[in-house]
């Protein structure tokens, strides 16, 4: 089920615009869109915490309504139902100054997910990470002594070049 359907319409924003993204049309030209996430503020009635997201694009703008038990728990909620949104358009935009049609919002898991799965897939996520992160790093050592090589010996102060003859 798409995300639109599953997100609550509001009628009246939260707060103040914390975060905006703006994307254009990945053609490059055309029109823009762009998301924004509001300030969570706490309902007297409840206790718990709203947060908005703003969803502007073809022409038309989405008012939609996260709640949380705390203002952190609304904003993260938030967060990620803006990447949801924008994931729904994800081959029509891009995201200003990206060159190669990431959208810049990261995967998130659904709070569900019993947490010993949570942790399998966050002990995947760290294995494949300090994986990229040796192999980088051990590309970055192999081209450093390749430049080294091919780079003049260098002079150290106090020492004197040969006169030839």
């Amino acid at each position: 089920m798409p995300t639109m359907t599953r997100l609550m319409r509001g009628t009246r924003p939260s707060g103040p615009i914390m975060a905006e993204r703006r994307f254009e049309s990945a053609g490059g030209s055309g029109p823009r869109a762009s998301i924004r996430v509001r300030a969570p503020v706490k309902d007297s009635r409840t206790g718990n915490y709203k947060c908005s997201v703003e969803w502007v694009h073809s022409g038309e703008k989405e008012l939609f309504e996260l709640w949380g038990i705390d203002s952190m728990q609304a904003l993260q909620l938030a967060i990620r139902a803006a990447g949801d949104l924008v994931k729904g358009a994800e081959g029509d935009l891009r995201w200003v100054g990206s060159d190669d049609g990431y959208l810049g919002f990261p995967r998130t898991y659904p709070e569900f997910l019993p947490k010993a799965l949570l942790r399998k897939l966050e002990r995947m996520i760290d294995r494949e990470l300090a994986a990229h992160t040796r192999k980088s790093e051990a590309e970055r050592k192999r081209r450093q002594r390749e430049q080294t090589r091919t780079r003049a010996p260098r002079r150290t102060p106090g020492t004197r070049r040969a006169k030839l003859p």
